[in-house]
């Protein structure tokens, strides 16, 4: 969804009032600090505490049981801080939230936390008086929720606005046995669904009074991708075809999304994991699409083609 400028979240910095928490350094600073107290009460002919890596000592298994307690309070103040903020927040922590942004942002039925935190993200653009591109996309969100995607296109020198609609449904996954890819979700909306979301933006309070909305559903671009993947020796077949068909499967879900391109250099780095000597990708050539349009996967072949890296070296 970078097309409308949203955060990812994989891709901010780290906060700095979280605490990196370390077991060991807790429990090590304790201890540190109980030989220093040790040796500023112990009498002149008290015996020196020199026992600390011994397994049983009792003072250390204290030590590490109030480290232990110690470092779930820890956690806790690092769950509190992250439960403040738009990008981390999640359950009713992400209601609360959402209730400072215009109009409150109620949930949706049903709506999970990443659909719901990307309509919290667009809908300050409800305040803009023009219909702006991240408005109408808001606005197509709210409307229905169980639409997984939309954008907005205006006709230059025209009135003229086209919002293009996506349905979600269910996650792409393997198959049953591991070897294959699921049916691919339907993206198509209803012509029922596709009228209400209509109605609902050409109320007087969303639609910009110039415009001239239409909503449709995708165009869809068919593909069929074959690929041929080589193993090192010493790597078993079935396991690492499984794990391939998982790879593959979480990258589909990953780009599916309106205007999301399809290019051979994204399955190659999919599918280049540990085990895997090459990849080629016979079907199809990079599919380049429109923000209008859907990427729609029809099947998924990964071929085993043999093994590689047993070149003979050449002599010096």
């Amino acid at each position: 969804m970078a097309r409308i400028g949203m955060l990812e979240l994989d891709q901010l910095p780290p906060m700095r009032v979280l605490e990196i928490l370390n077991s060991e350094g807790l429990i090590n600073a304790r201890m540190a600090k109980f030989v220093e107290l040790w040796k500023l009460h112990d009498p002149p002919a008290g015996a020196a505490y020199d026992v600390e890596n011994l397994e049983f000592d009792p003072v250390r298994i204290v030590q590490e049981l109030g480290a232990f307690f110690e470092l779930l309070l820890r956690d806790r103040v690092n769950q509190a801080a992250k439960s403040v903020t738009t990008a981390f927040a999640s359950g009713t922590d992400l209601d609360a939230i959402a209730s400072r942004y215009p109009g409150g942002v109620p949930r949706l039925a049903g709506e999970t936390d990443d659909r719901y935190r990307m309509r919290i993200w667009l809908s300050a653009n409800t305040l803009s008086p023009h219909g702006i591109y991240e408005n109408y996309v808001f606005w197509a969100l709210t409307a229905d929720p169980t639409l997984r995607d939309v954008t907005a296109a205006a006709k230059r020198g025209t009135p003229n606005v086209t919002v293009t609609i996506m349905k979600d449904g269910a996650p792409i996954t393997t198959t049953n046995d591991g070897l294959g890819i699921g049916p691919y979700p339907n993206p198509t909306p209803l012509l029922s669904t596709i009228d209400a979301v209509r109605k609902y933006i050409e109320h007087d309070a969303r639609k910009a009074l110039t415009d001239v909305v239409t909503v449709r559903p995708p165009k869809l671009r068919h593909i069929d991708y074959k690929v041929r993947f080589f193993l090192y020796p010493g790597w078993d077949q079935l396991n690492l075809t499984k794990a391939l068909y998982t790879s593959m499967a979480n990258l589909l879900e990953k780009q599916r999304w309106l205007g999301y391109s399809h290019t051979q250099a994204a399955v190659e780095a999919a599918l280049m994991t540990s085990g895997v000597f090459n990849v080629i990708v016979d079907e199809p050539q990079d599919t380049l699409i429109e923000p209008h349009e859907l990427v729609l996967v029809d099947s998924v072949t990964l071929s085993y083609a043999g093994r590689g890296g047993l070149e003979e070296g050449v002599e010096p």
